[in-house]
């Protein structure tokens, strides 16, 4: 598995700082509040993040802030801190920092309005812990282990019923010492009500990288990815009702660090990607009715480690990424009833490993990631009018 990634770190031309991203207490005080330069908010600069990085989570809470947690600083390792974004102030404010420091984890918004966030990475220490945050008391609390397993670059998907389904990823099987990391097969489930783990029944395939997607049936599709030897093209549905996997078909080409998403119509558009040693442009389809995969339209620019954002319209945008020569500056938009890609509004910096986030009121925020030469603190909002202009 240390050979995909090297051979995937020199194609993405990524920093040795973002390694990993190839292939996401008590009663404390409430934050106090960090000045931030005023900004138009309408389109464009947003207040940077207190914090440069990238391999984070951002997620919207009820009140409508923006919890962003970890990832990697430009010093290489990855950080505890915590920050919140308020859309109607354009300020950022401290939040209360991780128990631990984490990296390529999972952030998950619970139907109580805490965030569960799962394992993650610090340099070549893998998680197998997870915690919880509370916006209300501006505190995080730990949870007991997830299994033996350690892992990052997994996915976490928040099922019908409230719980949380943790799939796959990148590290080790249990704590006992291994010479080298491996893609995990194993899976598992997150009661809030009773804040316990349990077992979810094993994988057909291990994988690392790969996407899940939470179908219109309540099955989970996970597909591509990447595994012991290489690029994955094979996908599977698991079905929290019988605790089971069934095959979900083959797609047309192996692919990981690609997007996948659930379309108004219920099919799933996947894009992107990384695969048989470039970047990808093509996209593909996913009919669950018909559990076969088709091809779709390509997008303009092959792109991998890039955001898909599904817009309110139906549409669905893609943002950013990186190829061989670096980072991207464009932007397109997918129409699924007429199967093509147009361009959109770009952002106003190339980035990569970044967050978007639609925000209350019809705007998406970029956070972070890394252009070029460095890791971003930069914040960009755009309104969904602007980034659907013709």
């Amino acid at each position: 598995m240390t050979s995909i990634l090297k051979r995937f770190t020199r194609h993405a031309a990524l920093p040795c700082a973002a390694l990993l991203c190839v292939a996401v207490l008590g009663v404390l005080a409430a934050p106090a509040e960090v000045a931030a330069a005023p900004a138009a908010l309408r389109n464009g600069e947003a207040a940077p993040m207190l914090v440069a990085r990238q391999g984070h989570t951002a997620t919207v809470l009820p009140d409508g802030t923006v919890l962003v947690a970890g990832g990697i600083g430009r010093d290489g390792a990855a950080t505890t801190h915590a920050e919140i974004y308020d859309p109607k102030t354009d300020k950022w404010t401290e939040a209360e920092t991780m128990t631990v420091a984490r990296s390529q984890h999972a952030a998950t918004l619970l139907a109580n309005g805490n965030v569960l966030v799962t394992g993650g990475v610090d340099r070549t220490t893998f998680r197998n812990n997870a915690e919880v945050y509370d916006p209300g008391a501006n505190t995080w609390f730990a949870l007991g282990p997830m299994s033996e397993a350690l892992r990052a670059a997994h996915t976490a998907t928040l099922l019908r019923d409230g719980r949380v389904f943790i799939a796959g990823g990148h590290g080790y099987p249990d704590d006992d010492e291994y010479e080298d990391t491996v893609a995990l097969a194993t899976a598992v489930i997150y009661d809030p009500r009773s804040q316990s783990w349990t077992k979810a029944a094993p994988m057909r395939s291990a994988r690392q990288l790969h996407a899940a997607t939470l179908l219109a049936n309540g099955k989970v599709l996970l597909s591509a990815g990447a595994g012991e030897f290489g690029g994955l093209s094979d996908s599977e549905l698991y079905d929290p009702a019988s605790d089971s996997w069934s095959a979900g078909g083959v797609l047309r080409e192996p692919r990981w660090s690609h997007t996948a998403n659930l379309l108004p119509n219920g099919k799933v558009l996947v894009t992107g990607g990384f695969g048989s040693n470039r970047s990808l442009a093509s996209s593909e389809l996913y009919d669950a009715q018909q559990h076969k995969w088709m091809p779709a339209a390509p997008m303009a620019a092959a792109r991998h480690l890039h955001t898909a954002t599904l817009l309110p319209s139906g549409r669905l945008l893609a943002e950013g990424g990186v190829v061989a020569s670096g980072a991207l500056p464009t932007a397109e938009l997918y129409d699924y009833a007429s199967d093509r890609w147009s361009p959109a509004k770009a952002a106003l910096r190339k980035r990569f490993s970044h967050s978007a986030t639609l925000l209350p009121g019809g705007r998406l925020l970029l956070l972070g990631g890394l252009d070029a030469n460095d890791i971003l603190s930069s914040a960009e909002v755009f309104s969904l009018t602007a980034v659907e202009a013709p």
